[in-house]
């Protein structure tokens, strides 16, 4: 896994892969610093991985694509994030001594853990240095590594959802200023918060797409859908969490992403009940080249934010 500062675009453009149980879902973009993402192509290959990662190879060798860096950013559930003190340890040997710090709350061998790590924001009141471990199993990274190499795709960063998020923010949307996000699956959510070109924290949600979609016939006979105050109210905890951990003032905007009258419906339910500047982004909005009639899956975010990323 490689974090750290992103490159600069390649003149060939990058490639965003999601792999999921249910998908493969890739994008290859053409990136500047000025200005929004293009899209050049996307592939959305529902089915097993297998399936999926087969339709990726017919894909790239159908666009050409052979050797056009790549970036996969991680599913929720293959990986996970701790945060833990800092070892006293030379700089080379950090990354061993945090795998091993992890035995205790790894489910497995810390000897099949691919282990690394970022520094976690400092606090208000600072009293240990952390810092934020991410962990997944080599066991299963190396053969779907393995595998998108086959492809022709030059893998060049293994990313987390939470980074490619960021990436939407600041690179796709052009914001730097504290903005927290929104953004659902089918079975869950997550809000996550963005200062600067940095991410602070992320809060997993219950709901999802399909929790909201049920909601929507509550408010359809004109009642307030409780998932939306459900939703609301843990945003505004987690912004209050920020404000007063972090010291940086209150979260100035909250960025949904998504389209449909749910998500929209969500949004101007926040805005009105938290009295914050909150807004629907759609496809179109984080990617010039989709044709109005196109709905990508909703793994395209992630693969866009990975996509931003890569040099």
């Amino acid at each position: 896994m490689r974090f750290g500062k992103r490159g600069k675009p390649s003149t060939d453009g990058q490639v965003g892969i999601v792999v999921s149980n249910e998908a493969v879902c890739a994008v290859h973009i053409r990136r500047s610093d000025d200005q929004a993402p293009q899209l050049l192509a996307r592939l959305d290959a529902p089915g097993e991985p297998a399936q999926g990662l087969e339709a990726l190879a017919q894909w790239v060798a159908a666009r050409q694509l052979r050797g056009v860096p790549a970036a996969l950013t991680l599913d929720y559930g293959s990986y996970a994030i701790h945060q833990v003190e800092k070892p006293e340890v030379p700089e080379q040997e950090l990354r061993s001594a945090l795998r091993w710090r992890l035995k205790d709350l790894l489910d497995y061998s810390p000897a099949d853990a691919v282990v690394d790590f970022f520094d976690a924001p400092p606090a208000r009141q600072k009293r240990l240095e952390p810092v934020q471990v991410v962990a997944a199993r080599i066991s299963q990274l190396k053969p779907l590594a393995g595998a998108l190499g086959a492809t022709g795709l030059d893998l060049q960063r293994i990313d987390i959802p939470e980074f490619a998020l960021r990436n939407l923010a600041s690179r796709a949307l052009h914001s730097q200023e504290t903005t927290a996000l929104l953004y659902f699956l089918p079975q869950r959510g997550t809000l996550q918060i963005c200062r600067e070109d940095r991410f602070y924290l992320a809060r997993t949600l219950d709901q999802g797409q399909e929790a909201l979609a049920r909601a929507g016939a509550a408010a359809a006979f004109g009642g307030v859908a409780d998932i939306d105050d459900r939703i609301a109210l843990e945003a505004q905890r987690t912004m209050d969490y920020y404000d007063s951990h972090f010291g940086h003032g209150p979260v100035k905007k909250l960025v949904v992403l998504g389209a449909g009258s749910e998500l929209q419906r969500l949004a101007d339910y926040i805005a009105s009940a938290l009295g914050l500047s909150t807004r629907l982004a759609g496809p179109a909005d984080l990617l010039g080249g989709l044709g109005e009639d196109e709905a990508p899956h909703h793994l395209m975010p992630l693969a866009l934010g990975g996509a931003l990323g890569v040099a």
